[in-house]
């Protein structure tokens, strides 16, 4: 039985011939099925849409195809049909495109396979196949027709998918290829049209090839540096007119044919020689290798290579090659800057001195000025705070007497007057004189309360104050921790983004500290509130990162003061934080004046500094810190109890 259609004939002994000529629109072009064996049932193609159907696309490739060049600029076609449709829609739409190489087939959206046009007319030119398969779901056909698929990625180069396709067995090496784009989708690729441009891409390269050689081979006549290979004995394979210049030979082939020992007749230091076969033997490669090397006329350079060994697939060396750089005024220019370097080092790094003691004198002046001019207004505060919230708390407990009184008195009305007139009834409910009488006590309790905590603030505020005292006394260390605390709660309570900083306080049985109290609560104030910025910076870096964890699953911010006696002559107090910890390159340089690891604008870099002199140089302490990244960080203080000697 023979099927003849415009474009294809299909023939008894099972073989497809394509028209080459191709067709100005797949849409359009209409090809028409019809058996020419008479015996033969007509089979009609129902005219019903075909759904299933996506999308028939033909991508257009570059003119220019290079090594690098993807499936992604081929012609891919882009049909789609589900498995249970009859085959009669497939035998339409093949013959509707003649250039189509198959069809991908699915199931329910999901892609199952896919079936190629030889394999389709292959199986429906057997006696009484299309009478059998027509009306027949595709999955039928599919299931006896199917061979196994070569699928790609749309981004694998032609070149890779050239060898793949033709490393198939033989009767598959022209079935279609399946194509799958970044976004799942697939299409079928013409095993021909691969193969056309590996043809391409092997003409282009080729040409590339033949264009580099001239092009390169104009880089080494041209060059100026001088180009080189130099056998393992010590002789020039070759060279570039730069180099036989740069020793001071007429032209390459004099280069060659006179210098047969580059060790003795090149290199001043004829052991250069043997430490560059050395480097080669141990790294492959040498860089910037310097050596002092004679001219023909026997006068000295400096030349600059850089040079590899080259071996063959064994592994033999076969020879060097590399690239010399003639840099005899550079290492001239060199020596001279080294003697004027000399010359101004000495003086500079007085000067550098000198500036940098300038400007720690200046900013810790700057700072201890701040910090007298703080206690100043704190002590203010505080005693503008005292005299008003004194006359609070001195009248309070008269207010509470008075308040009693009334109570009592009202009491004493209500058992007088059970049955009171309808005006004082309804003035009764509208202030729920009930709730007055019992929360009236329960607000002056809270005020009391409130009173008392604004004194306590107001004491604290006084003692932190205590900074411009000319000498030392003996002070509470925990007095002053909690000063500290106390001006800095504001910034250890929940915030939106910042959950709250507890306080952990594992105080020892401190004697009395002869120190100057108001530096040291300095102190504490910048080692709180440093733990403080790297517990928040922790925080905003979690939550920059999207951790998938809620905060509470990480440890929780953290700050812990402890502190005990060492011995009878010294205390020791520890500052520990939860934060972001810091680096040991970050430790060595922690106390510099003007060094800081926060963010621009958010520190000076002087907080540490006047700290370590607070602590060891006018109390003759000792202040150290113990820190690892993301394990936070301990400061640890200590200082003698007196300061005699």
């Amino acid at each position: 039985m023979d099927w003849v259609g415009d474009g294809c004939l299909i023939g008894p002994d099972r073989w497809v011939e394509c028209s080459e000529t191709e067709p100005e629109s797949l849409v359009e072009y209409k090809v028409q099925l019809q058996p020419t064996n008479p015996r033969a049932k007509t089979i009609v193609v129902p005219q019903a849409p075909i759904d299933a159907i996506v999308s028939t696309e033909a991508t257009s490739c570059r003119k220019e195809l290079g090594l690098d060049s993807t499936l992604q600029e081929l012609n891919v076609y882009r049909v789609c049909i589900e498995s249970e449709r009859p085959t009669n829609e497939v035998i339409k739409i093949l013959n509707e495109n003649p250039l189509l190489p198959g069809i991908i087939i699915t199931s329910e959206g999901e892609y199952v396979g896919m079936i190629s046009r030889r394999r389709t007319f292959e199986y429906l030119s057997r006696p009484y196949s299309l009478e059998l398969f027509a009306k027949r779901p595709l999955r039928v056909l599919y299931g006896l027709a199917k061979t196994e698929t070569l699928t790609l990625s749309s981004d694998t180069e032609i070149v890779a998918a050239a060898r793949q396709s033709l490393q198939r067995q033989r009767e598959l090496i022209y079935e279609p290829i399946v194509v799958q784009d970044p976004q799942g989708v697939y299409s079928l690729l013409d095993a021909h049209q691969l193969l056309l441009a590996q043809c391409q891409i092997q003409d282009a390269a080729a040409a590339a090839l033949r264009q580099a050689e001239a092009k390169y081979r104009n880089i080494f006549e041209n060059a100026m540096d001088g180009i080189f290979q130099t056998t393992p004995d010590g002789s020039f394979k070759s060279a570039n007119p730069a180099i036989a210049r740069i020793l001071g030979y007429k032209s390459p082939a004099e280069l060659i044919n006179n210098c047969t020992d580059i060790a003795r007749q090149v290199y001043v230091n004829q052991n250069r020689r043997a430490e560059f076969i050395a480097a080669m033997q141990e790294y492959g490669s040498v860089s910037a290798f310097e050596s002092q090397v004679y001219r023909r006329d026997g006068s000295a350079i400096w030349i600059r290579e850089n040079a590899r060994a080259v071996q063959d697939d064994s592994g033999t060396l076969l020879y060097y090659e590399g690239t010399v750089e003639d840099i005899t005024e550079k290492k001239q220019a060199e020596e001279a800057l080294r003697q004027r370097k000399a010359q101004l080092s000495k003086k500079t790094t007085e000067l550098e001195t000198a500036l940098r003691e300038l400007q720690q004198t200046q900013a810790q002046l700057i700072q201890s000025e701040k910090m007298s001019s703080l206690g100043q207004m704190v002590a203010g505060v505080a005693h503008e705070i005292n005299n008003p919230i004194n006359c609070v708390a001195s009248n309070l407990p008269h207010a509470e007497q008075y308040t009693q009184d009334l109570l009592k008195l009202l009491q004493l009305y209500a058992r007088q007057y059970p049955d009171p007139p309808e005006e004082i009834k309804a003035q009764k409910a509208a202030i729920d004189l009930e709730f007055i009488i019992e929360d009236l006590p329960k607000i002056l309790s809270a005020m009391e309360q409130g009173s008392e905590r604004i004194r306590e603030i107001a004491r604290s505020l006084r003692n932190f104050s205590r900074l411009d005292e000319a000498q030392m006394k003996p002070a509470n260390i925990h007095e002053g921790i909690e000063s500290t605390l106390l001006i800095l709660h504001h910034r250890l309570k929940p915030k939106q983004e910042f959950p709250g900083i507890q306080i952990i306080k594992e105080y020892g049985n401190l004697p009395l500290v002869e120190c100057y109290a108001g530096q040291l609560n300095q102190v504490f104030m910048n080692l709180i509130g440093n733990g403080i910025d790297a517990i928040e910076e922790l925080i905003t870096n979690e939550n920059e990162v999207n951790s998938p964890l809620p905060i509470t699953n990480y440890q929780l911010p953290t700050i812990r003061i402890c502190t005990e006696v060492i011995n009878s002559d010294w205390v020791r107090i520890r500052i520990s934080d939860s934060g972001l910890g810091m680096t040991e390159e970050a430790q060595e340089r922690l106390f510099e004046p003007f060094f800081t690891t926060k963010p621009v604008g958010k520190g000076t870099g002087l907080g540490l500094s006047i700290s370590y002199k607070i602590i060891v140089d006018k109390h003759k302490g000792d202040l150290k810190c113990i820190s690892a990244p993301g394990k936070g960080s301990e400061f640890i203080i200590e200082i003698p109890i007196s300061q005699q000697d």
